[in-house]
């Protein structure tokens, strides 16, 4: 259970995978969406480009990495999920270190993650439904399911509002949070180790999972 939903991770879920801000050009045409017309529409397109049916080649690996990547950048928040994945330690840090923070923290997902559009597996179907959408001020949950190979994933994105558009900070599966596990390992670094040190230990991570990763970029 814990490999498929992996898998559909990249399916419906892989709006953690963005490494960029949303563009201006979106901002204008997401003013009015719902959080859930959000969701359905990052899905669709993600899938679309999951589904569609190419070589192994590194140049078309590469390709079809790039396309999910340039789809996700358009919907996730990577300050909020950084500073939420930091949590109280956040405070801590210097405008220098945050910065550098937030391109290690989009380094390691990208790395930790990307690797799975390479074995996704082309023209497989999932079924998807939108289950409940909650607002509370700037803040949204949307629920979905995920239906595949006859079984159920609950998949949830937790999104904030900014700037007139909805943006994912985290993605929840299967009641376990992306963010909150990330916050779990980073305080436990840090509760005996300098900022410096945990920002070097990341940076080291991050080299890893580059030299590991089988087109290297």
């Amino acid at each position: 259970m814990k490999t498929w939903g992996q898998r559909t991770f990249w399916a419906s879920a892989f709006l953690v995978l963005g490494l960029y801000w949303l563009q201006g050009h979106a901002a204008v045409a997401w003013a009015q969406t719902t959080p859930t017309e959000v969701i359905k529409n990052a899905t669709a397109r993600a899938l679309q480009v999951l589904r569609t049916c190419r070589g192994n080649s590194p140049e078309e690996l590469r390709a079809r990495r790039e396309a999910v990547r340039s789809l996700a950048m358009e919907y996730v928040d990577f300050e909020e999920a950084a500073k939420r994945s930091l949590g109280r330690h956040w405070k801590n840090l210097t405008p220098e270190q945050r910065s550098e923070f937030l391109r290690l923290f989009k380094d390691l997902l990208y790395f930790t993650y990307i690797g799975k559009v390479d074995t996704y597996t082309c023209g497989e179907e999932e079924q998807i439904r939108y289950e409940e959408e909650r607002v509370e001020g700037r803040f949204a949950l949307v629920k979905t399911r995920v239906r595949y190979q006859n079984q159920d994933v609950a998949v949830e994105y937790r999104m904030l509002q900014s700037g007139g558009r909805w943006m994912v900070y985290d993605v929840v599966i299967e009641g376990i949070s992306y963010v909150n596990n990330y916050r779990s390992q980073f305080d436990s670094f840090l509760v005996n180790r300098s900022v410096n040190d945990f920002l070097e230990s990341l940076k080291q991570k991050v080299a890893e999972l580059q030299k590991n990763d089988r087109l290297g970029s």
